[in-house]
This record gives structure tokens, sequence and C-alpha cells, in this order.
């Protein structure tokens, strides 16, 4: 411990350009005392390690080194979680996490991590699917039954306990939208409407706010990024006020409401190179296909489905990478939507409503046969 306190006074001293006149003044020590810990002839009381970190400003673990062997602990464990998350172990993927917060109880990156888990883990056990209410037009999730999810619960508490800690703003967006999920599934529509409330409205977000007053050379980058925010905002309001509304959701009107939405999609991403945005575009589509069902239009519901998978397949490619090419958004860069990963179990489920011959049309065809073999 003597050896690495010297070498690490000397070194945060040459950090921040400091003699070692100037730590002995601060101190209240001798130029000899400060020469004698760095040369590891000595250590300084442990009365002044206080006063000794506060001068470089850091903790005294970080003074002694603990920190970064706490850090590199800690990014261990966000590794390995990551990789159990992969493999959609969620059981053992709590135990670890669970295990992991007992020896770093304040990190929030393990705390988040687990959270995510138990989401899974509950939406295994539970039925989030939507119902319909009878006498009303709406969809509505089954809540007094997904408000007795314990995993729900659980994540729920971890997930308002981050909120309260310095994280960076992505990560914030994240925890608030899994947030409003939960409150969402479990009916608990006054906490959704408290943590919607709190947010800024659309008109001073980031981008919009850069694309409106940014007349520099970056001014094309900002308003490129406000356009494909927009959109994906756009695309999710509309989708979700289609889907949930009885009436919508079976109706010419409603298909019309998401073809809309593609058609602005075509418009701005007009030579085809979608990026992430395939996803959205996979989703817009299989859910014209589901409602063209309703309207008993098998060839269009067929026609639809296939125009989702494709889309499903371009996204494969790209893997997110999203370098635009349009005219509108090609020097867009830093845009990350946050999207839902589609996987067989939704295009199995969107298929459950075909005739038996077109599903097993769409199975046995080998251009989807990478998607259905997952």
């Amino acid at each position: 411990m003597q050896i690495k306190l010297g070498e690490k006074i000397r070194e945060l001293r040459k950090r921040d350009k400091r003699k070692q006149e100037d730590l002995a003044a601060a101190l209240g020590v001798t130029n000899q005392a400060v020469s004698r810990w760095e040369a590891n002839g000595g250590y300084p009381d442990i009365e002044l390690l206080p006063a000794i970190a506060n001068y470089f400003h850091i903790t005294i673990d970080q003074l002694f080194g603990y920190d970064s062997d706490r850090q590199i602990k800690l990014q261990s464990y966000i590794k390995q979680a990551d990789e159990l998350a992969r493999q959609r172990d969620n059981v053992l993927l709590v135990e670890f996490l669970r295990n992991a917060i007992s020896e770093f109880p304040s990190e929030w990156q393990l705390q988040f991590r687990l959270a995510n888990a138990l989401v899974s883990m509950g939406y295994q056990k539970s039925e989030p699917h939507t119902i319909v209410t009878k006498g009303s037009h709406y969809f509505q999730y089954n809540t007094a039954y997904n408000a007795q999810n314990e995993c729900w619960k659980e994540a729920i508490s971890l997930l308002e306990e981050i909120l309260k800690k310095e994280i960076d703003d992505d990560c914030r967006t994240s925890v608030i939208f899994s947030l409003m999920w939960l409150y969402s599934w479990m009916g608990n529509q006054e906490n959704a409407e408290r943590t919607a409330l709190s947010q800024s409205p659309i008109c001073v977000s980031r981008e919009v706010l850069l694309a409106d007053t940014t007349k520099d050379e970056k001014s094309e980058q900002y308003r490129g990024e406000a356009i494909l925010a927009l959109m994906h905002e756009l695309y999710k309001v509309l989708r979700t006020t289609v889907m949930i509304k009885h009436s919508l959701s079976h109706s010419q009107t409603g298909l019309d409401a998401l073809l809309a939405v593609v058609r602005l999609y075509e418009c701005i991403l007009n030579d085809g190179n979608c990026g992430i945005f395939h996803n959205d575009m996979c989703m817009l589509y299989l859910y014209c296909s589901s409602i063209a069902i309703h309207l008993n239009d098998s060839e269009r519901a067929l026609n639809y489905y296939e125009t989702a998978l494709d889309h499903f397949l371009e996204w494969k490619q790209v893997q997110g990478i999203s370098q635009f090419t349009a005219p509108l958004v090609d020097k867009a860069k830093n845009f990350r939507p946050s999207i839902v990963l589609l996987n067989r179990e939704w295009f199995e489920e969107h298929m459950q409503s075909f005739p038996a011959e077109c599903a097993d049309a769409i199975r046995n065809n080998p251009k989807y046969a990478a998607i259905f073999a997952q």
C-alpha cells in the first residue's frame, strides 16, 4: 500500500502540473515530507489522507488505487450480464445480477440490467396482452392481473431508484420508457401521467431545438436528425392510436392511417436505404396485414405480411447501422431510436389469422427460411 500511495501522489501531482512545494503548502507539511512519500520512504499520517484526496479532487479509494480495481470488476460483471442476456436465460441472469448488486449495491448499471431482466421474466409469467373491455371501443391491458406481477413490481422499484441518480441522458430516456410501459401494463395511470408530464414537450427536445436555432455548418445534420426523430415518434404514436382502438384497428380508416405513415417513410427515405427504420416499416406492414385480415382481404394481408418480412431481412442486414443517404437526412449522424426488437414469435403471432395454406406457403418459402428457423 505504501508503494502504491507514493506512486499515486506523484502521478496525481504531475497530472495537475503541481510542484511538491505546492502540495506541501496545501497540507501544511514540509517539502521533504512530500518528497519522502513519493520516493517510497514513508507515507502520510492517516489524518492527512482526506486532505490529500480533496486536494486532487478524488476519493480516498481512488487515492489508494482501489477505485480502478473496483471499476475493472464492475465492468467484468456488466460484460458477463450482457452475455447472459444474449443467451436469454433470465433466471440465471437475475441470480447473477442479484449477487453482483450485493457487492455493488449503488451501481445503477447493474440495477438497470436487473430491471430489464425482471421485465422479461415477468412478461413470460404474465399475460399483458390486450383485451376489449365490454362497452368500450378501446383495447386495454389486463391491468388487474398484471398488477400482481411481482417481477414487474420489483422492476418499477429499481427503475424509480435509478432515476434519482446521476446518469447520462440516453440511459435516463431508456429508464423512463421502461417505467412508462410498466405503469401502463399494471394500470398505474397516475404515475404514468406524472412521469410523462415531468418531461419536456416535443418543441424543446434537443433535436428540434438544434434544428431551429443552429445556423452553422452543423445545421443540416441537426435538421436531418430532427426529421428522423419526429418521423419515428409520429410512427409510434399513430401506430398505438390505431391499434388500441377497436374501431380503427378493424377499419379501412385505420389501415389508411398506417399506410400514410408508410408513405411518409418512403418519401423521406426515398432511396430505399431505411437503415434501422426497416424495423419501423416491418412493424407498420405487420399491423397493416392484421387490419386487412379483419377486413376479410386475405390477398392484401398476405402482401403486407411478406413486405414486412422483406423489411425485417433488410434490417438484419444493416444490424442497426444507420448511415442514411437520402437527401433530406444524409447528414444525420447521432439519431438512435428506441425500437422493439422483432423475432420469430412476432411473425408467428401475426400469421395465426392466415388461412393454413397461406401460412404454410410463407414458412416454406426459402426466402424467409432464416426468419422462421430462429
